[in-house]
């Protein structure tokens, strides 16, 4: 993938949404506001405060943090609060009297990601069901989607340049061929952008949805698929084993599974779902099998990354695809994974290169 129209072909590791550093959170972390204050006395000024603050925050991320990055970490995923109570009806005549101001500013940060080439991208909460078998709850969905999809549209960036990922979801005690065509039934009432710069990933419970079925989705309708490889983890995560916990016998995830490779073909699938554009997928890890707290919570993210096998086996996915960093200590865990990477490389005296799945 070109960056942007930049002639560059670079890996990249993506930071999400906030920062854990102190100083860093204090002045790029949004703000946000809830619904109960936006309902009070000053609710207004209150959201367009905000609104117009976090636009200002993500240009200041986007020409002040991340051109001082290595390339390899320029990328970041949008906080769904940018625009805070967005959705809600009532605040529509809030925004339109600073629509132009917001509109202005991200025009700014469009500029700045093509020309400091980061990448950027965004992820809906798990409340997003395209595939539900509620009306409403479709509606709200196609709605929420629209709103995501404004910040790429709003910068200038192509549709193809810009991720949106959500969740297949929907299984809802059926069987998983019914929430894939629900999904596909209700794919084309969204907007042309939000349709190109959509994707879907697979999921953790062993009941939902695997990479297979956002695979047979992609079948069906011009999606991309987002291959998240620790969700691969779990989905397979199936026994349990008793151990004891004090004076109690508890039950523990067997997490001895086989994980996913670039060798795989599922692996191979999902890049090619992306139709040339180079793939942005996502990478976590469970809590250190030490951790008592989470060992019925193999999904969970853990705060950095501590397995040196799980990320000396994504280093060769780099050279395919991109990856979401998602743990709780973010830039934290990108700048830990990163040096994990240059070791590697200087160990093997050869660096990742950028490939093209055949």
């Amino acid at each position: 993938m070109e960056y942007f129209n930049q002639d560059r072909s670079d890996w990249r590791l993506s930071q999400c949404c906030q920062w854990h550093d102190k100083t860093l959170a204090k002045r790029y972390n949004f703000g946000t506001t809830t619904k109960t204050y936006a309902l009070k006395e000053g609710g207004k000024e209150r959201v367009q405060q905000k609104a117009i603050a976090n636009t200002k925050k993500l240009l200041d991320i986007l020409t002040t943090y991340f051109p001082n990055q290595p390339y390899n970490l320029r990328a970041f995923r949008i906080s769904s609060e940018l625009f805070p109570c967005y959705t809600l009806d009532f605040t529509q005549p809030w925004y339109e009297e600073i629509w132009d101001e917001l509109s202005e500013i991200l025009t700014l940060a469009g500029h700045a990601a093509r020309r400091h080439s980061i990448r950027l991208s965004t992820h809906p909460a798990q409340y997003t069901v395209l595939a539900s078998n509620n009306p409403d709850v479709v509606t709200k969905s196609i709605e929420d989607l629209e709103y995501h999809a404004l910040y790429g549209s709003m910068m200038g960036l192509p549709a193809q340049d810009f991720s949106m990922n959500i969740h297949l979801q929907g299984l809802y005690g059926g069987k998983h061929e019914d929430g894939i065509k629900r999904f596909a039934t209700h794919f084309p009432y969204l907007s042309e952008y939000a349709q190109g710069c959509l994707s879907v990933e697979n999921e953790d419970k062993p009941n939902g949805y695997d990479i297979a079925h956002t695979l047979e989705l992609a079948q069906r309708i011009p999606i991309r698929c987002t291959l998240d490889t620790h969700h691969y983890a779990c989905h397979r995560m199936v026994e349990t084993e008793k151990v004891y916990l004090g004076e109690k016998t508890v039950n523990r995830k067997v997490r001895d599974v086989v994980h996913i490779t670039a060798s795989s073909d599922y692996f191979k699938e999902a890049v090619k779902s992306w139709r040339g554009v180079r793939p942005l997928f996502h990478k976590s890890q469970s809590f250190h099998p030490d951790n008592e707290a989470y060992w019925m919570k193999p999904n969970a993210h853990s705060e950095t990354y501590w397995d040196e096998y799980l990320m000396a086996n994504h280093v060769p996915m780099l050279e395919y695809a991109d990856f979401d960093i998602e743990a709780k200590h973010k830039e934290v865990a990108v700048q830990g994974f990163y040096d994990f990477i240059k070791q590697e490389q200087e160990f093997a005296n050869e660096n990742v290169e950028f490939k093209r799945v055949a």
